[in-house]
């Protein structure tokens, strides 16, 4: 494997350039997720630096979950598929720790997602609105668990991020969606969530498609105003640290 953006490294503490320089060569996309990545004794080579030096930098790497160490046959180094859940993870952790309420939750979300909702109306493609109609349809039998349906919504309001084509939108997007999912029991409010999400994902999407970013952020408003107000009976004046805890 051609080793670029490398270079053998002469001051400064070895572990640090190493960890700078793999990183730059990670978000240069000349690495994609899952593939290999240049082996311990490949990258010592490089570096100038012995491998006792790269296995310390690969370690830090994997524990932070950027490159995954796979052993046996078929073995080596191989940049992870993403570290997200383990992102998410340490966010719910602070957020209980500091008592972070669900209101709170609930305003970060309204404001990034009436954000996605107006650049999904401006951007979306034709691909972007033939997945978001499938995932819709997948919502629509009545008897529908309350596990897939959670499923099918997170997919809903993912596929819309992704339609606004940023990249750091749908990051936010799929770290919020994922603590939300965390906190609330959905299975509580099942008779009177499903039927409403139903529709206000139809509305919302009817404006993604007509091009119409204020009627699509009104409806996405909307669509997560219902939701707070018949599930903060169930949270009023909680905080992450008294909820959920199984999910730690």
């Amino acid at each position: 494997m051609v080793l670029l953006l490398l270079s053998p490294i002469k001051n400064r503490r070895f572990t640090d350039r190493i960890l700078a320089q793999l990183k730059e060569y990670i978000l240069s996309r000349q690495i994609l997720p899952g593939e290999r990545l240049p082996s311990e004794a490949e990258f010592a080579e490089t570096f100038g630096v012995s491998r006792g030096t790269i296995r310390e930098a690969l370690h830090i790497l994997e524990h932070d979950g950027i490159v995954r160490i796979k052993k046996g046959p078929g073995g080596g180094l191989f940049l992870s598929e993403g570290n997200l859940v383990q992102v998410i993870d340490s966010i719910f952790f602070t957020m209980r720790w500091e008592k972070i309420s669900f209101d709170t939750l609930m305003e970060t979300r309204k404001t990034l997602e009436d954000r996605i909702a107006r650049l999904a109306a401006i951007r979306a493609g034709e691909e972007d609105i033939h997945e978001i109609e499938q995932i819709l349809e997948k919502m629509k039998p009545l008897d529908l668990s309350h596990d897939l349906f959670v499923q099918y919504d997170t997919d809903f309001h993912v596929a819309l991020a992704k339609s606004a084509k940023n990249k750091i939108l749908l990051i936010f997007m799929v770290a919020v969606k994922e603590l939300h999912n965390r906190v609330v029991n959905y299975s509580e409010l099942h008779d009177h969530l499903f039927p409403a999400a139903r529709e206000y994902h139809q509305k919302i999407l009817d404006a993604v498609k007509n091009k119409d970013p204020d009627r699509a952020a009104e409806m996405m408003a909307e669509h997560l105003d219902y939701f707070e107000t018949h599930y903060r009976n169930h949270f009023k004046s909680t905080n992450f640290s008294k909820e959920r805890s199984d999910n730690v």
